[in-house]
């Protein structure tokens, strides 16, 4: 191609004129390219500079233009668009591929006996943001944790408009902060809901420093298919029982209840195997003021993704989806991953007791899922589930609307999402209840079926908040298996042929046939 600096000597020549140029068949060759791309969306997107950030046309250069080349650096191409091919601007950078699929290719064209009419505008000076100057730190004076200023997009992935809400520490975990609001709460202070929720919004956050050019993640979800989160005894300190009343002063110098606290949320990632991702979050109460020293942890969290390719409505396979997984969450892996969470099987995080889950009650009850425990895909919001628990237990009656007679919250869940749950879909819910260790069992099937390969939900639940250990840690090995093990089949068979169901190291249901 020629050169920004050729390209202002031709229009010194006069070959240029103020609307474009000739392009002659006795001129030296300039490439041509075509647009093949962006059908689907009225032609591919055109910027006024080669930087990815910087501002688009408001017009899209449609499928089927031809265009010369000006400057072609990587995959981003400056061009001027050939008077008579396609619409859209006359001149622009734009990129002529976006992952594995070509936008622009060159063009085996020759222009006519009498030449095309180049079309050309100049582009209007664009430079990238100021590096924007570090604020007050949230922090006791590490990297971690800043407050966002001006600058929108400091730290922000490839093709990405924003960078994350706070400034990152590369090598440490990934930080966000959540200012708790009314709805946040419960009359014993935070939700657990509310806690997966927080741990959402960094999750989400998260999407801002992850590689936004990939455009075959445009028909990727996320869903989760394990998600373990115990709350720490520490997450009283902000019961109102706990403490004198707020009333409506949430940010009184005296005040200590949950509404306007602040909470740090930091997020770690492990790899275990394509296109599986782990996460570990753990939440600490700041207090009032966010940029206090203090940490106080009131809940852990431990989950497993599967990316899915919506396509195909399965998880994601080929080495062609495996490029682009590991492209779009390079800079998570290469600045917030700990090798300790390379592992596919959670239970492997939790210590061992040697002890199954030996339940002594049943109760079988019908449950329609609501658009309330729906979440953007239709599907079931999993930091729903505690509350999809206390509805359960108040239809099961008797020993289990006891469980949440005081607390309406489990102290911890290890929740198993083999398939999806769907807005008014009604399910068959088996209740087991471990009486004396107030641990429960809740394993969610299609109404009317009896095979356990149906399952879309199945949650072990621990609802004894007495003698917590200070760092919460109260599910076993065992516990985190159950769930997401075959053996969860057995309660179903203990319900229609109890004469297959065997002890194992996971479940022994021998006290419900006494």
């Amino acid at each position: 191609g020629i050169s920004r600096i050729e390209h202002g000597k031709c229009s010194e020549l006069g070959l240029m004129t103020k609307s474009g140029y000739p392009f002659r068949q006795d001129r030296p060759s300039l490439p041509v390219w075509e647009v093949v791309g962006g059908s689907e969306k009225g032609g591919v997107i055109v910027r006024v500079d080669e930087d990815l950030a910087s501002t688009p046309e408001p017009s899209r250069l449609s499928s089927g233009s031809l265009v010369v080349e000006v400057e072609l650096i990587g995959d981003r191409l400056l061009y001027d668009r050939i008077a008579g091919t396609g619409t859209g601007p006359d001149s622009g950078w734009v990129s002529i591929r976006a992952g594995h699929s070509d936008l622009l290719v060159p063009a085996n064209v020759k222009p006519p006996a009498n030449g095309w009419q180049v079309l050309h505008k100049d582009l209007p000076a664009w430079s990238p943001s100021p590096v924007r100057q570090r604020p007050q730190m949230l922090t006791d004076g590490g990297a971690d944790g800043l407050w966002r200023d001006v600058d929108e997009t400091s730290g922000a992935g490839p093709g990405c408009v924003v960078g994350p809400e706070y400034v990152q520490r590369v090598g440490g975990p990934f930080v966000y902060y959540h200012k708790v609001s009314f709805n946040d709460t419960k009359p014993t202070g935070l939700r657990m809901s509310a806690c997966l929720g927080a741990m959402e919004e960094c999750r989400t956050d998260l999407f801002a420093i992850c590689d936004q050019s990939v455009q075959s993640f445009q028909k990727a979800t996320d869903p989760f298919i394990m998600v373990v989160i115990e709350l720490h005894p520490a997450i009283d300190k902000l019961n109102p029982k706990s403490n004198e009343e707020d009333g409506m002063l949430y940010c009184n110098a005296g005040s200590k209840g949950p509404v306007m606290s602040w909470l740090r949320l930091e997020a770690e990632f492990g790899w275990p195997m394509f296109p599986l991702r782990t996460e570990e979050q753990t939440i600490y109460l700041v207090g009032k003021q966010p940029r206090s020293t203090q940490r106080v942890a009131v809940a852990t969290a431990r989950l497993i993704e599967a990316m899915v390719d919506e396509k195909t409505d399965s998880m994601m396979a080929g080495q062609e989806w495996q490029g682009d997984f590991d492209r779009f969450f390079a800079q998570v892996k290469s600045h917030h991953s700990n090798e300790r969470l390379n592992q596919a099987k959670l239970q492997n995080l939790y210590k061992s007791s040697g002890q199954p889950f030996t339940p002594s009650l049943f109760k079988k009850v019908s449950w329609t899922m609501t658009p309330a425990f729906a979440d953007l895909w239709a599907i079931l919001y999993h930091a729903k589930t505690p509350e999809l628990l206390w509805e359960l237990n108040r239809l099961a009656g008797g020993a289990f609307s006891q469980l949440i007679r005081e607390e309406v919250d489990p102290q911890a869940i290890a929740v198993s999402l083999p398939q999806k749950m769907q807005v008014d879909c009604t399910y068959d819910a088996f209740c087991y209840l471990e009486a004396d260790s107030k641990k429960a069992v809740y394993l969610l099937l299609p109404e009317g079926s009896k095979n356990a390969s149906d399952c879309v939900l199945c949650v072990l639940a621990r609802y004894d908040w007495s003698s917590l250990p200070e760092d919460g840690q109260t599910l076993s090995a065992e516990d985190v298996e159950l769930p997401n093990s075959a053996v969860r089949g057995n309660f179903v068979k203990h319900l229609y042929s109890p004469e297959d169901v065997k002890v194992s190291k996971l479940l022994d249901l021998s006290r419900l046939a006494a």
